[in-house]
């Protein structure tokens, strides 16, 4: 008989938060829930609990789940669940439980993801309080240098993406075991990891990280721009930091949260603050497209704003201009989409004539309610400050 007896409805309520973590894309919190033995297969802690982070960041859409199934033995307690995605098919998950209502084992996707001998991306740490990060545009698309390895490399610096992500084409599987699976949605499709690349040394203007694994992925398709795109500088990066574009300035400038109020009163900034609402590692607002209400998250890799790919049938006055074409980006290659110009308010401020494309954001919508992605169009008309530590976005004159 053992000392503390476990406590199916504790257990499961702790297996609820780590699936509503995978389904926000967002690990707070999670090193509590784990018990001291949490494993992958042979890989202990630390590495295990870093391993199911990077996981959690990458999870595909899920909509809902399930309780399948209880199983109580000598190993612990076993949930199991059912995972409902956005087209409706379903996957399983199963989480084992110690005596003492901690996780020991969690397999979040048992038919996509194996998991050997992995470490996931670190994140940044960095006590520069400010960085001016020179940028170039292909595309419409902000590129940032990063020396990786003593090389520069090109990377799309992309609020949309929770992590980093090396292109394959680029960068070889140099550490033993990988990470095989799902690397994320995009507005194209779902990309797949390849493996993992360990690097010595990362650098963005002063910005670093050293002695660390990165998930590889294929790439290719975003190499439409005309450049060689080495990979995709994602969230975790700099989330730290307020993140303040300036394209006519061809800048990001980085910033210390703490700071941020007195540099921009040092440098004459004129700011209206709009606040918005963290869904898993995006932030969104309430916008009006020609006086449709939305929510739209904020996404500097999105070249083009995003809407739903019946948009135009349900508020046919509200898009001028519209024509077919194909969307290119991280995913399954190209898809055939509608192509038009709409007039979006955000924080009362209108920015007409703007780009839109309309495909599928069922991914949004029914996981995160969200109606679509706003981007470099609005980067182009206006200079904005995001800050994820206080979730709100900063028009700048």
């Amino acid at each position: 008989m053992t000392g503390q007896a476990q406590d199916v409805n504790t257990c499961q309520s702790i297996a609820e938060r780590i699936l509503t973590a995978a389904q926000n894309h967002t690990s707070d919190g999670i090193d509590e829930l784990l018990a001291p033995n949490f494993h992958f297969t042979n890989i202990k802690q630390p590495l295990a609990a870093k391993v199911l982070k990077q996981i959690i960041a990458q999870m595909p859409v899920m909509t809902s789940w399930e309780l399948s199934g209880t199983k109580q033995d000598s190993t612990g307690l076993t949930l199991r669940y059912i995972i409902t995605r956005p087209d409706s098919t379903t996957t399983k998950a199963t989480i084992l439980f110690s005596v003492d209502n901690l996780m020991i084992e969690a397999d979040l996707l048992q038919a996509d993801i194996s998991t050997r001998h992995a470490t996931p991306t670190a994140k940044v740490q960095s006590e520069v309080s400010m960085v001016r990060v020179p940028i170039h545009r292909h595309g419409g698309l902000p590129i940032v240098t990063v020396t990786i390895d003593g090389q520069p490399c090109n990377m799309f610096f992309d609020t949309g993406a929770p992590g980093v992500i090396l292109n394959s084409k680029y960068f070889d599987h140099n550490i033993d075991g990988q990470v095989m699976g799902s690397g994320g949605r995009g507005a194209v499709g779902t990309g797949s990891v390849s493996g993992m690349h360990h690097v010595k040394s990362m650098d963005m203007s002063g910005v670093t990280l050293s002695e660390t694994d990165i998930m590889t992925s294929d790439l290719s398709n975003l190499e439409s721009v005309g450049v060689a795109v080495h990979g995709i500088l994602g969230q975790s990066y700099y989330k730290d930091f307020d993140v303040l574009f300036d394209i006519k300035a061809s800048e990001i400038v980085l910033l210390s949260p703490d700071t941020t109020h007195q540099w921009l009163l040092n440098e004459g900034c004129r700011c209206q603050t709009v606040k918005g609402v963290k869904k898993g590692h995006l932030l969104t607002f309430d916008c009006q497209v020609s006086g449709v209400p939305v929510v739209l998250a904020f996404d500097s890799g999105a070249e083009s704003n995003l809407l739903a790919n019946d948009w135009p049938q349900l508020h046919p006055s509200t898009v001028k201009g519209i024509k077919k074409d194909h969307l290119i980006g991280y995913g399954d290659g190209r898809a055939s989409i509608l192509r038009g110009k709409t007039n979006l308010t955000l924080g009362g401020r209108t920015f007409k004539k703007l780009r839109t494309v309309f495909s599928d954001v069922s991914h949004l919508q029914e996981s995160k309610g969200i109606d679509g992605l706003f981007g470099c169009e609005v980067l182009a008309k206006q200079k904005v400050l995001i800050s994820y530590k206080r979730q709100e976005l900063l028009l700048i004159d």
